[in-house]
Order: C-alpha cells, then structure tokens, then sequence
C-alpha cells in the first residue's frame, strides 16, 4: 500500500501517543524524500524510525545502547527481528504504522520485565 508523507506521519503520531506516550521525537532528517527519526523513550532506550517516499521503505528498531531488541521493516519483504533473536528475519503480513509502533511497545515492556 503506498503512503504519502502526510499519512505516515498521522499514523505515527497516533501510535506514539497511543502506545509509547511520555517519550519525545527528535526529527533528525524530514524533507519530501525520507525521514529519519528517533523517539526517545529512556535514557538510552529509543526508536529509530525510516520512511523513504519513493522507495516505501520503513524500518523501526527499538534499541538500548546502540544494540537493536527488536525491529519491523521492509527491506526485501515485510519481516520483524524478534526480541532476543534482533538478527533473525521472521516474516509478518504488512502491518499499518500504528501496528509497528504497538508491536514495538510491547517489545519494550517485556525487555524491561525481563532487563
């Protein structure tokens, strides 16, 4: 399905807000080609977020440190790297941004229940 930049954007507000509320997004590039972005949720625990309008590609990656727990993209396919097993590709049907940014959320809780 392709999305216009504004779409992407409502869509990610909304899943922030709904899902991972109290963090802050730092936009480090948004012009009309891609935008790159990084929610932070704790002190070294954030979301990097991609989406290229040409391309579609989107990547979110939850990450501490600078090691990634969990991502959803779609590079080569729609495939998330599960929480314990970043390295693997389990492929997933195509989730809405708000679906990503949920399965993110949940990602991050249980790495914190189980640190």
């Amino acid at each position: 399905m392709k999305m216009s930049f504004e779409e992407f954007e409502r869509q990610l507000a909304y899943g922030l807000s709904t899902y991972v509320p109290g963090g802050y997004l730092q936009m480090d590039e948004m012009n009309p080609i891609r935008l790159k972005a990084r929610y932070h949720i704790g002190a070294s625990l954030f979301i990097d977020i991609f989406y290229a309008i040409r391309t579609q590609k989107i990547s979110f990656a939850v990450v501490q440190e600078r090691e990634r727990l969990f991502g959803i993209d779609n590079l080569g396919g729609w495939h998330c790297h599960p929480l314990g097993k970043p390295e693997d590709h389990k492929p997933i049907d195509e989730p809405s941004i708000e679906e990503i940014v949920s399965r993110c959320a949940i990602a991050i809780e249980a790495f914190r229940e189980t640190g």
